[in-house]
């Protein structure tokens, strides 16, 4: 007989938010999550506006303080490609970050969205220069969690585009609009490149950021999921489109979660930083930190606690537009999302 949770469960169940962004060094929140029953992953990225080796000290120094609800997944500067020791280079790196306790490797979507070769060809990330990265990874075991290519709103026309994310964002980022740079590869060749690494390294344990950025089609992560046995992904910042495949089919997405119970990691991509761009926002950070770092765990809390409600209960969403039912799913299923999956995942060479 399954059983299920209730409303006040939450607080008292273990949970890991498996993939976050965590750029300070202020340790507040990292404490406020553990005194909640939240452990932390955060995700290093090879982007732009954060120096990627900060990144890694932050999580080195927080990981050595809160070794118990603290972790991060380590990356790689992928830019020097064409370099004769890139791969030797990458290896090495990759090496010295997981003896400093990474639990695994990222790659990121300027692979296949930025980087270019010297023909101005857009280096997509099944490109033989990964190769010898990858195949180190499959051989010791290290997990592999890849953002490539973004969601299909991206490349389609306002017009057509999804309720889930982007209509607002791209109407008023055209820059970031890919349906309007047709010179960028396309949706569809991204996710080709990630299908033939998975083919290539069947042993590689590939954890899909973002539902794999396969977000508007469940019944797509689900037939990666057949072809894939080491294929995973998790939900971070994908949360609305599951409330929308909810909407439209709420037996579907309960049947997909039973199904792939296994597989699929809890994360909120929140981002806990004390820069901010607006000059403002960041005068108030830099004034009244331990402030805006409570203000930033309340809305995190809120986010974490109506997503965990969502799956667990059949409370109503509302959101601006629908009320959606919650999918109820077995306590056990609720734990393997937000909580044994990630253990069991990134902490098996442990």
């Amino acid at each position: 007989m399954k059983e299920y949770y209730s409303p006040a469960d939450f607080f008292k169940t273990q949970k890991y938010d498996a993939h976050i962004h965590y750029h300070t060094f202020n340790n507040l929140f990292v404490r406020k999550a553990n005194n909640n029953n939240i452990r932390l992953l955060t995700i290093n990225t090879n982007f732009d506006f954060f120096p990627m080796d900060t990144q890694f000290e932050i999580s080195q120094l927080l990981h050595k303080k809160h070794p118990q609800s603290f972790d991060f997944i380590s990356t790689f500067d992928a830019t020097p490609f064409t370099s004769k020791t890139f791969a030797d280079d990458t290896v090495e790196h990759i090496k010295k970050c997981m003896a400093a306790g990474a639990r695994g490797i990222k790659i990121w979507k300027n692979i296949g969205m930025a980087l270019k070769n010297d023909d101005g060809q857009y280096v997509m990330a099944d490109d033989p220069v990964f190769d010898p990265i990858f195949t180190f990874l499959q051989k010791e075991k290290i997990p592999l969690l890849a953002h490539l290519g973004e969601p299909r709103n991206c490349w389609l026309p306002l017009e057509q585009m999804t309720a889930g994310f982007g209509l607002k964002y791209y109407n008023e980022n055209p820059n970031h609009h890919m349906y309007l740079h047709p010179e960028v590869p396309s949706y569809e060749q991204q996710i080709i490149a990630r299908d033939r690494i998975l083919e290539r390294y069947p042993e590689l344990v590939f954890v899909g950021a973002h539902l794999g950025s396969m977000e508007w089609n469940l019944e797509e992560v689900a037939k990666r999921f057949e072809r894939h046995q080491n294929f995973y992904v998790d939900i971070s910042g994908r949360f609305n489109y599951i409330l929308e495949q909810t909407l439209r089919s709420r037996n579907y997405v309960i049947d997909f979660f039973e199904t792939y119970q296994n597989r699929i990691l809890y994360g909120s991509d929140c981002f806990v930083s004390q820069y901010n761009s607006r000059k403002w926002m960041h005068l108030f950070c830099k004034c009244f930190p331990q402030l805006y770092m409570n203000l930033l765990f309340g809305s995190f809390y809120r986010t974490v606690k109506n997503n965990w409600l969502f799956f667990a209960t059949d409370k109503i969403i509302k959101t601006e537009k629908m009320y959606i039912e919650g999918l109820k799913l077995s306590k056990n299923i609720v734990d393997k999302i937000f909580y044994e999956n990630t253990r069991c995942l990134y902490y098996r060479r442990s």
